[in-house]
């Protein structure tokens, strides 16, 4: 069994969902990347078939949502890239929010807690409040890092231990692109961040393709985690 221990750990509490709240973010708008942080590159890796499942569980006119101040930390993690990286270097995004049947999906093909959320305790994406991400050059060529989207291994987690420099390099200025504009990374998954105020967020329901959700068949819905170390997709 590999072991729990995770970049940050953070308690769950179950108010998220009161709207209600002080500095509560349950009920802020879910904005389209792709027209909010047009700078950066959108690639939806679950409307294809490069992904843990193998095969697209998005429609291919899917688009990308997150809570708009998550769009915002997005646009800041830019801004940090064009005074700090090389010049061209953009963000990419894999996924932002996801539905929960889509949760559902990933579950069923790979139900280990330690890299996949269990829907019934509820996965950040179906917040909102997480995004998957990577860095491209000037060309739009995806810069190295040490493995591939949803390569759930040893090999994924946050701290490379590998020789290659240049991965070293490129995953560094990643994470300090991401710190800079307020998100925390996963141990087990280079490329997963979630926004440090992600307690302040709720479960959440849009339409992958704009409007409202479509359920899919054995929809689990949407619950609050239960209170535990986050260390889970």
């Amino acid at each position: 069994m590999r072991s729990w221990t995770v970049a940050f750990l953070i308690p769950i509490v179950c108010h998220g969902q009161d709207v209600g709240r002080p500095g509560s973010k349950a009920g802020q708008s879910m904005v389209d990347v792709a027209m909010n942080v047009p700078r950066i590159v959108v690639e939806l890796r679950y409307a294809t078939d490069r992904n843990l499942v193998k095969s697209a569980i998005y429609p291919p006119n899917a688009r990308c949502f997150v809570r708009q101040s998550v769009a915002e930390r997005l646009n800041r993690v830019q801004d940090w890239l064009d005074k700090n990286a090389p010049k061209g270097t953009r963000l990419k995004i894999w996924d932002g929010w996801r539905p929960s049947w889509a949760q559902d999906r990933l579950w069923k093909e790979f139900p280990d807690r330690e890299y996949v959320a269990n829907p019934r305790e509820g996965s950040l994406h179906t917040w909102g409040a997480a995004v998957d991400v990577t860095l491209v050059d000037a060309n739009g060529n995806d810069l190295r890092m040490p493995t591939d989207f949803d390569v759930l291994t040893l090999a994924a987690r946050s701290k490379y231990t590998g020789t290659d420099g240049e991965i070293r390099r490129n995953l560094g200025l990643l994470q300090r692109a991401m710190s800079s504009a307020g998100f925390q990374l996963l141990h087990d998954e280079w490329w997963h961040f979630v926004a440090r105020d992600w307690q302040t967020f709720a479960p959440t329901r849009v339409s992958l393709t704009g409007g409202i959700e479509q359920r899919a068949p054995n929809l689990s819905g949407n619950v609050m985690p239960k209170k535990r170390a986050v260390s889970a997709r």
